[in-house]
């Protein structure tokens, strides 16, 4: 193989009793327009036991695998499989997303800008999976399962509908120290949102190694959600950006990994939203968040009855976050050793709730 041609981009997918979604997402893969010789796929098994491997082996035998013992979660998932790369880039993809022809290339062309120099994540456009069509107020009538309700009316799933809705175009964090989608629903086509954003989208995006390796990688303990908002504030305070490129697309079937409506779903969200504003945030706003979750959690009791407000799993993920503090404290006061920005510039990015 030539200089040229050697490997520039590894691709990390990581996957847990997915193998529904292995097929559309590494098919996504093989139809990519950039040159094949430039970039590679790692799918990570988190102990799969719905025959994810042999899949793989018969099904798309070019892949390379790696195995975990254990489910280690997409945070301890992406953090095997950023460990395994040696190419300059790697680019991190659901296994419930499926990638554009000229996802890849976009992606390559972006970071290599003239102008790139320190970015250090391009995030790509994330939109809803399927399509949608928009329902007339006469012909709504109650929303069915799968409907998207909006300020704008319904969104009714339609493979051949007219509309596509963002997903994401990057990950932002209010005042009020809760992670958000950009875009979250915004029906695509009109104007693009700037380019700069807070955080990448963990869903899809395309990550600098040597920037990876300055501030560390994924944090395990996360588990799950919230790692990709944590890696790019790490990012943020060492003094690099991140970047959203709006001709990357893919298309996610958001939730078909893990049930948003579930109590592992409730469990990760809340614990890791404090564990992360505890590592990075400004110490009045962690502080405020940490303090502030147990009137939360009885507002929600009295209001909801606990059954419906979660409350024994919330109860759960304010234990744990409570046990994981010290542990979070160190690496804050760590992170406050090395940091490149003051705190107070990446607390300006943060946008109202």
């Amino acid at each position: 193989m030539t200089e040229a041609a050697r490997p520039l981009v590894t691709v990390v997918v990581v996957t847990w009793n997915g193998v529904h979604l292995l097929d559309d997402c590494l098919g996504g893969l093989a139809r990519q327009r950039l040159d094949p010789a430039l970039w590679r796929v790692l799918v990570v098994d988190n102990a799969s036991t719905d025959g994810t491997l042999a899949h793989l082996a018969r099904a798309h035998p070019d892949v390379e695998v790696l195995t975990s013992p254990v489910n280690t979660g997409f945070a301890g998932g992406a953090h095997l499989g950023l460990a395994q790369v040696r190419t300059p880039y790697a680019v991190l993809l659901n296994n419930d997303a499926v990638p554009e022809p000229d996802f890849l290339g976009a992606l390559v062309r972006a970071v290599e800008a003239p102008d790139a120099g320190r970015v250090a994540a391009v995030t790509a456009k994330v939109l809803l999976r399927p399509r949608f069509r928009l329902l007339s107020p006469a012909t709504a009538g109650a929303p069915a399962a799968g409907d998207v309700v909006t300020a704008a009316g319904v969104y009714r799933p339609d493979p051949a509908g007219p509309v596509d809705l963002v997903n994401s175009t990057g990950n932002e964090v209010t005042r009020g120290g809760y992670g958000r989608d950009r875009g979250w629903l915004r029906p695509d086509g009109g104007d693009e949102p700037p380019p700069e954003v807070f955080a990448f989208c963990g869903a899809a995006v395309l990550l600098r190694m040597d920037a990876v390796a300055e501030v560390g990688n994924f944090d395990p303990d996360l588990f799950l959600y919230y790692e990709d908002t944590d890696l790019s504030w790490r990012l943020r305070a060492a003094g690099w950006t991140v970047r959203y490129e709006p001709s990357s697309v893919v298309r996610h079937a958001h939730g078909a990994s893990s049930d948003l409506r579930s109590r592992l779903f409730r469990f990760h969200d809340d614990r890791n939203r404090l564990l992360v504003l505890a590592k990075n945030a400004p110490a009045a706003l962690a502080w405020r968040a940490a303090l502030r979750y147990p009137l939360t959690v009885a507002s929600l009791t009295v209001h909801e009855g606990p059954g419906r407000a979660m409350t024994t799993t919330r109860l759960r993920a304010y234990g744990s976050f409570l046990r994981l503090l010290p542990r979070m404290l160190r690496r804050r006061r760590a992170l406050r050793r090395t940091a490149a920005v003051p705190p107070r510039v990446t607390a300006g990015l943060l946008v109202e709730d």
